[in-house]
């Protein structure tokens, strides 16, 4: 049900849009004049307006506009008996989503109103979501169990020397947490120094984390600071930390132990008091298996692990996030229909994949009502996971199924099993030329089994 406020100084008119409207469903407001639609618009926060355009006092024109600057979100249809071009025009660069003749078609009126509303921007729940979207560190927002967990520990370690290894999928927000441990800790005023380790060849590494002398090598034209020396009395975020080459590893586990370094190329020795806190987006446990990571190193930085959550796992949070980024590009609205486009998505990017989808959608909308349209091709046609990634695929199609209210609530996990069972065997009998004997050996059951299975499924 939506709320809709109807402005015109014909009772004939408010008449029948009230009770047209009403059959539909919705809650109606009347006001003859656009003064008093003004003052109803601020109390009850209309999702449409209809007005007409020769009103005594302001006119429907100008009010649109007010009621426009007050309630960015409104939908505006405007109605008039005087119809003309420059009308029409005026009214669609003041907002109003159609324009309607006198006398009023209600058949026409009625698919207007019922594409305006379905335009409609979610105002109300993207105000509802600011109000609530909890805690934030950082601008990293959240309010699900997982990432109240991750405030919780970001908390707990801020104030401490400990050191802090940030775990997460690539575009989850490591690097915000990590400023969010440096400005909630005493070593706020002091600096923060990010370095991504995986963008950075092997051979200039160590000199951009630990600084060099002049002549340390060719191009090495005066002495450096690095990294560490710069960050002095703060923190240094060192990103991508499973990708540093075996005699950085050494380097900067001496450091750990002695909190001094030597620059490359010298023998001085230099003191710094940093905090380390370091993040990867790689299984650490695999390279430490190989061989490839230092175990007494890797137990030096994992004093502290926090794991942020990939965006799939988080979906509640994704209309929060939406709020946030409204806020930040200061866009007005959504639509409907282009947030649940979003709700849906499985995000492989993460939230930097949602920031920059919000961000097009800002400068697309020019800031106004973000629609499908202002989405990313990639988001409303999204290409087939193959690989790796083909588990957010399985994930999206099962919690939909879960959420859907007309899903079984009976063997469930028949049902699914039974989509996955059915395309597999269609599968292998294809591949294996309708081969029974290969196809069961393929599948790893006996061909009694199978036939009963072909049978089940049509096949």
């Amino acid at each position: 049900m939506a709320t809709v406020l109807v402005v015109d100084d014909e009772q004939s008119i408010i008449w029948a849009f009230e009770r047209f409207l009403s059959s539909l469903g919705h809650k109606v407001l009347c006001a003859p004049t656009a003064e008093q639609a003004l003052d109803m618009a601020r109390e009850a926060a209309p999702d449409l307006v209809i007005l007409d355009v020769k009103l005594p006092g302001m006119d429907g024109l100008a009010a649109l506009e007010e009621l426009r600057k007050r309630c960015p979100a409104v939908q505006g249809i405007i109605i008039t008996a005087h119809g003309t071009l420059d009308t029409a025009v005026r009214a669609m660069k003041l907002g109003a989503v159609e324009y309607l003749a006198k006398p009023i078609d209600l058949e026409k009126a009625r698919r207007v109103i019922e594409a305006a509303l379905s335009k409609a921007p979610v105002s109300r729940e993207v105000e509802r979501l600011r109000a609530e979207r909890g805690p934030e560190f950082g601008n990293i927002v959240g309010k699900t169990p997982a990432m109240q967990e991750v405030f919780k520990k970001v908390a707990a370690v801020c104030d401490s020397e400990a050191s802090v290894l940030i775990v997460g999928e690539s575009g989850t927000g490591k690097e915000l947490l990590a400023r969010a441990l440096h400005t909630n800790s005493g070593r706020a005023n002091a600096p923060f120094e990010p370095i991504n380790c995986a963008s950075i060849p092997e051979a200039l590494l160590e000199s951009e984390l630990f600084g060099h002398e002049k002549g340390a090598f060719t191009g090495a034209v005066r002495q450096k600071r690095g990294k560490f020396e710069i960050a002095d009395g703060g923190t240094i975020f060192l990103d991508e930390i499973g990708e540093i080459s075996p005699a950085t590893q050494v380097k900067l586990l001496r450091f750990l132990e002695e909190r001094t370094f030597s620059r490359v190329g010298g023998t001085d020795k230099v003191a710094v008091d940093v905090r380390i806190v370091s993040a990867t987006n790689s299984n650490v446990e695999q390279r430490l298996a190989s061989g490839s990571f230092r175990e007494d190193l890797y137990f030096r930085l994992n004093v502290v692990k926090i794991e942020v959550p990939p965006l799939r796992e988080r979906r509640e949070d994704v209309p929060r996030l939406v709020a946030h980024f409204m806020d930040h590009w200061g866009v007005e609205a959504i639509s409907q229909e282009a947030l649940e486009i979003l709700k849906r998505h499985s995000w492989p990017g993460n939230v930097r994949e949602l920031r920059n989808a919000m961000e097009r959608g800002a400068v697309l909308s020019r800031k106004k009502t973000i629609r499908p349209e202002h989405l990313p091709e990639s988001i409303l046609h999204p290409q087939p996971m193959r690989g790796e990634n083909a588990d957010l695929q399985v994930t999206e199609w099962v919690e939909q199924l879960v959420d859907d209210p007309s899903a079984p609530r009976r063997d469930l996990l028949r049902h699914v099993e039974s989509k996955w069972e059915k395309a597999l065997i269609r599968k292998t009998l294809l591949v294996t030329g309708g081969n029974q004997v290969k196809a069961s050996e393929w599948l790893g059951i006996n061909r009694i089994t199978l036939r009963k299975k072909m049978q089940e499924y049509g096949l």
